[in-house]
């Protein structure tokens, strides 16, 4: 509001410099608040701005047609987006320290050590990074979670990783990382080439990763991902990030997996112990054939299997004093 002021004491001046000059008089000022024209570009909003406008006598009124060379636009507050020292927007993370984000709640826990062990799987098969796809047979399987704490991992060890919500039907990315909506534009609109792919590319600065998510899923979600613009994105990520991992939809309720996998260096099946059916899994394998790279079983328990309890019972046996092992669960997602 200076420059306006500014502009306001010069016009002033020259009114008064006119007058004394025998020069046409100015027209006056309105004689009450409603009257003063004051443009919702200055963000100016309320009677208390107009009122203190107005109380000055004789002051002209500033919009654009009596003040064509002033520059309005320098005026008007702006609010710059959140942007990281690598050029993308900054994302928060609004999750709480509680959360099964294991590289934030349980880093050194025992399921954040078997995350570590399939990293070191995948940096054995691909040196420089790949393209991962991670899908389940079925809904609420942890696909999601476990994609989401994969790519923490592949990040906690130096690597750029962008984890690419390509279940665009019922995206869930935004939720599990306390975002409730996520701020346009969304990954659908990157893959329909109405933004550029570094447009919807987020910072998760406590994570060290980067997400690309949904914001409105789109009314032909297959012809979509299907479509030309999901190549062109992943091919514009792999030459920005060493991990590309999709969260995909699950392999039997949707056919855009079929079309994801032929795009992935490696396609990872997320089962849930004890829960997923087991003629569902065996569906899954075989919808996926050569596709598919492993299986990740999720929420199995240390008791389960002799190897997984001799590992907790080691880590139990090292852990610091004043510390408890959360790691008596398997829990990926």
């Amino acid at each position: 509001m200076s420059k306006i002021y500014e502009a306001l004491r010069q016009k002033k001046q020259e009114i008064s410099t006119s007058r004394r000059n025998g020069g046409p008089a100015t027209e006056s000022l309105a004689d009450d608040v409603d009257s003063v024209p004051v443009k919702p570009e200055l963000g100016v909003v309320g009677q208390a701005p107009q009122a203190t406008v107005s109380a000055a006598e004789e002051e002209p009124r500033y919009d654009r047609e009596f003040f064509p060379d002033f520059d309005f636009a320098s005026a008007t507050p702006t609010s710059e987006p959140d942007i990281s020292p690598n050029g993308f927007r900054r994302l928060k993370l609004a999750h709480p320290l509680d959360s099964r984000l294991l590289f934030r709640s349980d880093p050194d826990g025992f399921a954040a050590e078997q995350f570590r062990f399939l990293r070191r799987t995948l940096e054995q098969r691909f040196a420089t990074g790949a393209v991962l796809l991670i899908t389940s047979p079925a809904a609420k399987d942890g696909k999601t979670l476990t994609a989401l704490n994969l790519c923490a991992c592949l990040a906690d060890s130096g690597r750029s990783t962008l984890l690419l919500e390509a279940d665009i039907r019922q995206p869930a990315l935004p939720t599990l990382l306390g975002r409730g909506v996520n701020a346009a534009p969304g990954i659908e609109e990157a893959l329909a080439g109405t933004v550029d792919p570094a447009q919807v590319v987020h910072f998760v600065e406590e994570l060290s990763l980067y997400v690309a998510m949904v914001t409105e899923p789109p009314a032909d979600p297959s012809r979509l991902v299907s479509g030309a613009g999901t190549k062109r994105f992943l091919a514009w990520a792999q030459e920005h990030f060493d991990w590309v991992v999709l969260d995909s939809p699950p392999v039997l309720p949707a056919v855009d997996v079929a079309q994801l996998a032929t795009l992935a260096d490696a396609t990872l099946l997320v089962v849930r112990a004890q829960s997923t059916p087991r003629d569902l899994t065996a569906r899954a394998i075989e919808l996926l054939g050569n596709h598919l790279s492993g299986v990740i079983l999720n929420e199995a328990t240390v008791e389960s299997n002799p190897y997984y309890r001799s590992l907790a019972n080691y880590r139990r046996k090292n852990v610091a004093p004043g510390r408890s092992d959360s790691g008596k669960k398997i829990s990926t997602g």
